[in-house]
C-alpha cells in the first residue's frame, strides 16, 4: 500500500511536466446551446438510464478500446535526411490536429462533438494498424473528420467535405480521401457511433433533470463539456474509458457545488458503474492542469487584443500540412 502510495504521488507530480500546448478556448454562452430545458419526466429518465447503461457496456467492448499506440515509434528522434512528411509522429502531432479540428468546425458552426468521434476514429485506427508517416497520419485524420461529418452532421458534410482536400494544400486529392475512409471503415469494422465522454457526461447530468433546475444543469454541462474537450487534444487520456473522463469531468465542473457533486456521485451508484477512484483522481488532476493552462493562455492573448480576431477567409484557413500547425515538422 505504501509503495502504492508513493508511486500515485510520483504520476501526480508528473502531470504537469508533459502538458501539451494547447490553444484550444471554451465556447462562449451564445456560442454553446442549452441541452436541459427543465421538461425530464419519469419517462424520459428511464430512457436515458437504459441508454447510458448501454453506452458504458460498449466500452467494455474490445472494438472500441484503444492502446498506447504511441510507443511503437521512435521517440525524440529526428533525422534531418528525412523529409518533413516522412517523420514518424508523435503526441504533438495528434495535438496540433485535434486544435485543428476544432478550428474547422467552429468556423463551420458545427458541434465540437464530432471532433471527438473523428479523433476515436484515428485512436482506434493506429491502434491496430502501423501510419507510415506524418503525411499519411494527416491524410487518415481528415479522412476521419471527414467521414464523422458524413455520418453524424450529414447537413454540414457537403460545407466541409468538399474543403478538406483543398486545406491539405496538394497533399491529397478527393480520390485520396474517398479511398482513406474505405481503408477506414473497414479496419473499424462499421462501428462509427463511439460513445463520447460528453455523451456520457449529457446522460448523466439528464438523471438529474428533475431534482435539479435547467440553469444549473446546463451551466454544469458547460463546464464538463469543455473539461472533455481538452481530454480531447491530450494523448494521456487514449487508453483511458471515456466513463473516467466524463466522470472526473463532471466532479471537476461541479467541484463548488457540493450539492450537484454528492447527486453525481449517488447517480454513480445508482448506475452501478464499477469505478476505480485512482484514476479518475489522476484524470481530475490532468484535466485541471490543462484548465489551467489553457486559461492562462487565453488571458495572455486577450491581454495583447482589445477585440476578438475575425474568422479567417476559407481559402486562408489553417492547414494540417502547415509546419505551424505540427510542431517539430
Amino acid at each position: 500500500a505504501i509503495a502504492k502510495s508513493q508511486q500515485s504521488s510520483e504520476d501526480m507530480s508528473v502531470l504537469g511536466e508533459s502538458l501539451p500546448c494547447l490553444k484550444l478556448e471554451a465556447l462562449r454562452d451564445g456560442d454553446r446551446r442549452s441541452i436541459f430545458d427543465g421538461a425530464g419526466t419519469h419517462a424520459s429518465r428511464n430512457v436515458q438510464y437504459d441508454q447510458l447503461t448501454t453506452m458504458l457496456r460498449q466500452e467494455e467492448r474490445g472494438s472500441y478500446r484503444c492502446c498506447d499506440y504511441l510507443q511503437n515509434y521512435p521517440s525524440g528522434f529526428d533525422d534531418d535526411t528525412l523529409s518533413q512528411g516522412e517523420k514518424s509522429i508523435n503526441e504533438a502531432c495528434r495535438t496540433s490536429i485535434a486544435e485543428w479540428m476544432y478550428r474547422v468546425v467552429d468556423h463551420f458552426r458545427v458541434d465540437r462533438e464530432v471532433v471527438a468521434i473523428a479523433l476515436s476514429y484515428i485512436d482506434r485506427i493506429l491502434s491496430a494498424n502501423h501510419c507510415a508517416d506524418r503525411r499519411a497520419f494527416k491524410l487518415i485524420s481528415s479522412a476521419s473528420l471527414h467521414l464523422a461529418m458524413k455520418v453524424h452532421f450529414p447537413n454540414k458534410w457537403k460545407d466541409i467535405g468538399k474543403l478538406i482536400p483543398d486545406l491539405s494544400q496538394g497533399d491529397f486529392a478527393i480520390g485520396d480521401l474517398v479511398g482513406m475512409e474505405m481503408e477506414i471503415v473497414k479496419s473499424l469494422t462499421w462501428l462509427l457511433n463511439p460513445a463520447t465522454a460528453r455523451c456520457i457526461s449529457v446522460h448523466m447530468l439528464s438523471l438529474l433533470e428533475m431534482e435539479i433546475p435547467a440553469s444549473v444543469l446546463n451551466k454544469v454541462a458547460s463546464a464538463a463539456i469543455f473539461f472533455v474537450e481538452l481530454s480531447v487534444c491530450d494523448y494521456s487520456f487514449v487508453t483511458m474509458k471515456k466513463s473516467v473522463i466524463s466522470i472526473a469531468s463532471l466532479l471537476n465542473a461541479t467541484e463548488r457545488d457540493i450539492d450537484v457533486h454528492l447527486r453525481i456521485k449517488k447517480a454513480l451508484n445508482e448506475i452501478g458503474c464499477r469505478i476505480d477512484w485512482y484514476e479518475i483522481s489522476f484524470a481530475r488532476e490532468r484535466l485541471w492542469a490543462l484548465h489551467k493552462q489553457t486559461c492562462l493562455a487565453s488571458s495572455r492573448r486577450s491581454s495583447t487584443s482589445f477585440s476578438m480576431p475575425d474568422i479567417p477567409k476559407t481559402e486562408d484557413f489553417p492547414s494540417p500540412r502547415s509546419s505551424h500547425h505540427f510542431p517539430g515538422m
